[in-house]
């Protein structure tokens, strides 16, 4: 803490000297003077009059002016003095050439502003430790299962979670949670929320304490303990007004009276999506199923140990199961199939989304990289204008170092002014970002400015001063010192020099913007794709929305058969309603129940992976409301819903993975693996449907199953949580109308999920469509500032070379020849740069291909189209100038030489 003291008061006082050394001097000498009076004055005690004592005095004393300048510190002072005079010479040049300065400063806030924004984002989602205690030993508990038809993520059963809780040594503290949907239920008021069931130990796994109440206990956690919730943060402030005194309330939850028993504070968004309350899980150990994947796992590991240890250890637990749970049937599987899965708790939450912003990293790095080449041009075609002031300061005895470091200094005011521009620039493209990005970003309430974000700004400022002022530094301290006169012809000179260094930083530019549209075209040719893939289904006109029946008022299957065969009814007779149907899950919610199955004929031997589908619970019309197509057979009926008859209906896919060049319709299909005996019965396949992207649009379509919402007969297993769907034009205006439908039946039931088809589809595409528009404008930036760079280089050269140019059209020489002269040097130019920027986009394919759906990052007729447009854009740029260099009058010129 000294040390930071002791630094901090050194730059306070290095920063008094630099900016306020007047005042220093002054108060210095009144300090000085201040001690020559007191001398004074004890001679006049002694006796002395006040003449004599001022004489006796000042020959004691010395002079004040000798005095202070033992006292200043004369080294400093004059590094000090020195820096001044720079920084106040480098801003009356830079005053002086207003348009350079307000390009060069417009330029870097371009190139910082947008670092400044995505690292704000990156900064928040990725880099910010999560909102817990030693969140780096969080760990989550996943396995990867691989077999036809499983899933390679899949979470624990309840039965491995007392195993990894009871015996790993490697980890310190287990727990498992549960995300889920329940509703506040009751006339006032009611609510569907996202909750999270977890087990006891869920919180001290987090260490976290709430901020009102208390958290869970083993006893809360027992099946048949009194129903008790804790709430979060913002649920406790939106519903119920932060009231302090909630601790002891009863709520009604799902039809059940529930006590509130303690309330978390904010920002515990460990689940996807938050939680806004939690609730015991009350797993029941003898009941544990090893082959029910449903539980979610997070553990802390234990201090001295690694996650390689912890992924040894519960690996060799895994290849154990038969003897562990000699009685499971699912143990011989597992211990061939499993392995565990375990990740750091952070890359959990972030998801997939890290790659995505990496790459958009990357691309506001190269802009950046950009716009400091183009600064680093404007600076050197201003130090060869200035070429005469340099070699005068030469001539006059102005060392190397110090003609570098006056062009560093400008090049690094240059940046901070551009950086402190960028700033608020930077925080309004942040609020964009959130606004237009997409609804699943992780840790999107966490995105702000910090003191880490300033200090980015504040440090790509200064790179970004020094990397523009770097080459001009370089080519200032190089000027030899030389008499004015002797630099003061350009015609001798300028025609034979090349200026290599400033066309060098072109092809640069060139270069990377070329990558950065190359990127860009690949994904928006992704997008296309993305947007023109047909989904399975016709998302036009439908309005989707979920109920979720409490089990008290809602306990029987045929309570539940009636309440929905009543909605669908009302449904129907809403005007305009063309269909109107039911089912368990809705398409692109992200929502999937998964099981495993057995197909007739076809047995498995043990320890053989069964295949495995998603399985869908629909009512009749269902597939006519979604405008699914039927490839054969029919889809259900009404009569279907009294039948005792078990039957079934398959995707495209399942039909011709299990039944390839013959019809399905008839064949035997069953969840589970068959009783052994008489007596079995299978589901028959009435249907086949065509697939549908049920998870995500640019998911392949899983294999499925479907189901009657009655099960195998109408007192089957009818679903608690049905999500309805209506077809009808104008579909978004029927929110009101089927609101009051269900109220009108319940009004205790909260309707949730109330959105188009469309919308759903349109989130499908978000992420895609929100990087594909950040690269587009990282890269038409790009593009502009190669542009005005090769146009400034080329004005530049016309410029140097006229006399030359006006010598040539004085002998002879045509316009048309003087133009191609000119633009054949620039079509030079952006040729290097295209050849560079391909090889550049080749080399990095690998990091483009994530980001890219049904699109090769290779794809030459994007390759062709963005370097024809480049090329085109650069050549654009020159014409001026090449139409310049034509307009040269010969006589003129001659003159002037």
């Amino acid at each position: 803490m000294s040390i930071i003291l002791m630094l901090r008061a050194r730059l306070h006082h290095f920063l008094r000297g630099l900016f306020s050394r007047d005042r220093l001097d002054k108060e210095l000498s009144r300090e000085i003077e201040g001690h020559f009076d007191m001398l004074v004055a004890q001679k006049v005690a002694e006796g002395m009059s006040p003449a004599e004592a001022r004489r006796a005095a000042r020959l004691e004393f010395g002079g004040i002016d000798q005095v202070s300048e033992q006292v200043r510190d004369v080294r400093f002072s004059a590094w000090v003095d020195n820096t001044r005079r720079e920084l106040r010479r480098c801003l009356r040049s830079l005053a002086r050439t207003p348009l350079f300065t307000v390009a060069a400063v417009v330029t870097v806030a371009g190139g910082v502003g947008s670092s400044v924004a995505i690292f704000t984002v990156v900064n928040a989602v990725l880099l910010r430790p999560l909102p817990f205690p030693d969140s780096d030993e969080l760990v989550l508990l996943d396995h990867v299962a691989p077999g036809p038809g499983l899933l390679n993520d899949l979470p624990m059963s309840d039965a491995l979670y007392f195993l990894y809780a009871d015996e790993s040594r490697t980890l310190d503290r287990v727990a498992g949670f549960r995300n889920e949907q329940v509703s506040f239920t009751g006339p006032d008021n009611p609510q569907r929320v996202q909750a999270v069931s977890v087990t006891a130990s869920f919180f001290d796994v987090l260490q976290m304490t709430p901020r009102l109440g208390r958290a869970f206990t083993v006893e809360d956690d027992r099946p048949g303990a009194a129903l008790v919730i804790v709430l979060g943060d913002g649920l406790w402030r939106s519903r119920f007004g932060a009231d302090p005194g909630i601790v002891g309330r009863i709520v009604e939850v799902d039809g059940e009276r529930v006590e509130v028993i303690g309330v978390m504070p904010p920002g515990i968004a460990f689940a996807r999506p938050p939680p806004e309350f939690w609730r015991p899980i009350r797993l029941e150990r003898e009941h544990a199923r090893l082959g029910y994947f449903g539980l979610n796992g997070v553990a802390r590991i234990a201090e001295g140990s690694t996650l390689e240890q912890v992924q040894a250890e519960l690996g060799a637990m895994l290849s154990n199961l038969p003897e562990i749970f000699p009685d499971q049937p699912a143990a011989p599987i597992l211990a061939n199939e499993f392995r565990p899965l375990i990740r750091r708790a952070r890359a959990w939450v972030v998801g997939d989304i890290e790659a995505t912003l990496w790459i958009l990293t990357g691309a506001v790095g190269v802009l950046l990289l950009i716009a400091c080449a183009n600064v680093a041009n404007l600076f050197l075609t201003r130090s060869a204008a200035r070429q005469n002031e340099v070699a005068l300061r030469a001539s006059l005895g102005a060392t190397r170092m110090r003609l570098a470091k006056s062009v560093l200094l400008e090049s690094l005011v240059v940046g901070v002014t551009g950086g402190l521009v960028a700033l608020p620039l930077a925080m309004l493209a942040v609020r964009l970002l959130v606004r237009m990005g997409p609804q699943n970003l992780p840790r999107l309430d966490e995105i702000g400015t910090d003191t880490s974000v300033l200090l980015f700004g504040l440090a790509m400022s200064v790179v970004a001063g020094l990397l523009a002022g770097c080459l001009p530094a370089l080519r200032a301290a190089a000027v030899a010192t030389t008499s004015p006169m002797a630099a003061g012809s350009r015609s001798a000179a300028g025609g034979r020099r090349r200026p290599l260094v400033r066309r060098s930083l072109v092809v640069v530019q060139i270069m990377l913007a070329l990558t950065l549209l190359i990127g860009s075209g690949l994904t928006v040719r992704s997008y296309q794709r993305l947007v023109s893939i047909d989904p399975g289904f016709d998302p036009v006109d439908v309005l989707t929305f979920g109920l979720a029946l409490p089990p008290r008022d809602y306990d029987t299957p045929g309570a539940r058969l009636a309440f929905y065969r009543q909605v669908i009814e009302r449904l129907h007779a809403l005007p305009h309603a063309v269909d109107a149907a039911a089912a368990s899950y809705i398409p692109l919610r992200g929502v999937v129940n998964q099981g495993s199955f057995s197909i007739e004929g076809r047995p498995y031997a043990e320890g053989d992976v069964s295949p495995a589908f998603q399985v869908n619970a629909v009512s009749p019309g269902y597939f006519d409301a979604m405008r699914i197509g039927l490839v054969e057979g029919r889809v259900f009926d009404l009569l279907d819903e009294e039948r005792n008859v078990p039957i079934i209906m398959v995707s495209r896919s399942v039909a011709q993975a299990y039944w390839p060049g013959e019809s399905a319709l008839g064949k035997g299909i069953r969840l589970g693996n068959p009783p052994e005996g008489e007596g079995q019965y299978w589901s028959r396949i009435v249907g086949v449907v065509d697939d549908v992207r049920e998870i995500a649009l640019n998911e392949a379509p899983p294999e499925m199953a479907y189901f009657p919402v009655t099960g195998i007969s109408a007192v089957g297993d009818v679903p608690w949580q049905l999500h309805y769907v209506v077809r009808a034009p104008n579909a978004a205006a029927l929110a009101g109308p089927v609101r009051e439908i269900v109220g009108g039946l319940d009004p205790a039931l909260p309707v949730f999920d109330v959105e188009t088809l469309e919308t759903l589809v349109g989130q499908g595409r978000e992420t895609q469509a929100f990087v594909t528009v950040l690269l587009i404008a990282a890269a038409a930036l790009a593009l502009l500032l190669g542009a005005v760079g090769l146009y400034g280089v080329v004005s530049y050269t016309v410029a140097e070379r006229w006399s030359e140019m006006a010598i040539r059209m004085a002998v002879g020489a045509q316009r048309a020849d003087v133009r191609r002269l000119v633009l054949t040097e620039a079509t030079g130019l952006a040729l290097a740069g295209t050849a560079l920027g391909i090889i550049s986009a080749v080399a990095l394919t690998d990091q483009l291909e994530a980001l890219l759906f049904e699109t090769s990052p290779l794809a030459p007729t994007v390759y062709l189209a963005v370097s024809t447009l480049l090329v085109a854009t650069c050549l654009l740029a020159t014409w001026m100038p090449a139409r310049r260099a034509t307009r040269v009058d010969p006589m003129a010129a001659l003159r002037v030489e």
